[in-house]
C-alpha cells in the first residue's frame, strides 16, 4: 500500500524527479518533460511535500540531491523502465515459445482439420503446447471466462457478442451411404426413396433443432432418425456397415470413403452450403502469439475446405 503522501503522485511527477536527478538543473529537466520552468518548479515543490524532504539543495555548483533523493534514483529508474515496457509489443517467435495455445472446435472440425493444424503447429513451434476442447452450439454462451485463443466453428454455433469472426469457407452437403446400399447404384436419389430409409444424426449439443429439416418443409416429419451420435467418424463407419443414410458435409466422408466403403450422392432437396468460421474473443485481438496461431489455423482450413472464402469474395 502506498502511503497517503505518495498516492496522489502521477507518473509524470515521478519521471520529473528522475530527470531532476539526472540533469541537476530545473530548466533542462523541464525541457525533457515538455513543460515550462515555473511548472517544473511547482512540480518539485509537490515532490518535496510528498516525500517530506527538500530533495535538492542549491549551492554555488548548482542543485545537489539530498541523501533521500539519491536513494530514490535507482527504484525510480526501475519503475519507469518497467512502465515503459508495458506499452511495447514484444516480438513473438514461434520457434522459441513454450506457451500453451487453446483451440475449441466441433467434433467434425477436430477430425477434419486438427491433424494438419498439429503438423504445422509443431513444425513451427516445437516447444509449445496445443490444447483442444469441444465447442457445442451454445457452450460459449454459458461461460464468461473461456480461455481460448481460437474457435473453429460452423454458423450453427452461437457466439458471444464480444467474439470476432472470420469466414474461412463453406462446405456443401451430400447424402452419404454405404457403397452396398440399394440406392448406391442410382445417380440421383428421389425424395421418396430418401425418406424411406433410416437416417443418422450427428448432434452438436446444446439444441434439439435439426437445421437440415427446415429444407424439407412438411416432409421433414417423415424422416426417421435411427442413430443419434455426437461422433462424426463413428457415424461414417456405421453408415458403411448399414442401410442408414447420413446427410452431412462431405470432406471427412471423402477422406474415409475407401476405408468405410462409402458412396456420396446429391441430396434430393436444396440445402445451402454451410459456412465455417474462425472466431476469437476481442480481448485476444492484439495478442501477437494468438494472432500467429489464428493465422495458422485459418491457413489450414482454407487449404483444405472444398469452398474457401476467396470463392465468395464477390
Amino acid at each position: 500500500m502506498l502511503p497517503p503522501s505518495l498516492a496522489h503522485l502521477e507518473l509524470k511527477s515521478l519521471t520529473g524527479l528522475l530527470y531532476l536527478l539526472e540533469e541537476r538543473h530545473v530548466g533542462r529537466a523541464a525541457e525533457r518533460l515538455y513543460m515550462s520552468q515555473p511548472a517544473m518548479s511547482r512540480l518539485l515543490n509537490r515532490l518535496r511535500e510528498a516525500f517530506g524532504d527538500p530533495l535538492f539543495v542549491r549551492t554555488s555548483k548548482g542543485m545537489v540531491p539530498t541523501a533521500k533523493a539519491l536513494t530514490l534514483e535507482a527504484p525510480l529508474r526501475e519503475m519507469i523502465d518497467k512502465m515503459g515496457a508495458l506499452s511495447s509489443v514484444e516480438d513473438f517467435e514461434p520457434g522459441q515459445t513454450e506457451r500453451v495455445f487453446r483451440l475449441q472446435t466441433s467434433h467434425y472440425q477436430a477430425q477434419a482439420y486438427l491433424p494438419t493444424i498439429a503438423e504445422r503447429f509443431y513444425a513451427l513451434a516445437p516447444n509449445a503446447s496445443l490444447e483442444t476442447s469441444l465447442v457445442t452450439e451454445t457452450s460459449l454462451l454459458r461461460s464468461d471466462n473461456q480461455q481460448v485463443d481460437a474457435v473453429l466453428c460452423s454458423e450453427y454455433v452461437q457466439l458471444p457478442n464480444r467474439f470476432s469472426t472470420r469466414l474461412l469457407g463453406r462446405e456443401g452437403w451430400g447424402c452419404i451411404l454405404s457403397r452396398n446400399h440399394p440406392l448406391a447404384v442410382d445417380d440421383e436419389i428421389s425424395l421418396d426413396d430418401f425418406l424411406s430409409y433410416g437416417h443418422v444424426l450427428v448432434t452438436l449439443g446444446g439444441s434439439s433443432m435439426i437445421y437440415s429439416d427446415s429444407a424439407l418443409g412438411e416432409r421433414a416429419k417423415e424422416r426417421r432418425y435411427s442413430l443419434r451420435t455426437p461422433y462424426f467418424v463413428s457415424a461414417l463407419e456405421a453408415v458403411g456397415k448399414t442401410d442408414l443414410l447420413f446427410s452431412s458435409s462431405q470432406l471427412l466422408a471423402i477422406r474415409f470413403m475407401s476405408q468405410f466403403g462409402l458412396a456420396i450422392k446429391p441430396l434430393p432437396y436444396e440445402f445451402p452450403a454451410v459456412r465455417y468460421y474462425l472466431a476469437w474473443p476481442e480481448e485476444q485481438a492484439n495478442d501477437p502469439g494468438g494472432s500467429w496461431f489464428r493465422e495458422l489455423c485459418a491457413g489450414v482450413v482454407r487449404d483444405m475446405i472444398p469452398l474457401p472464402d476467396e470463392v465468395f469474395a464477390s
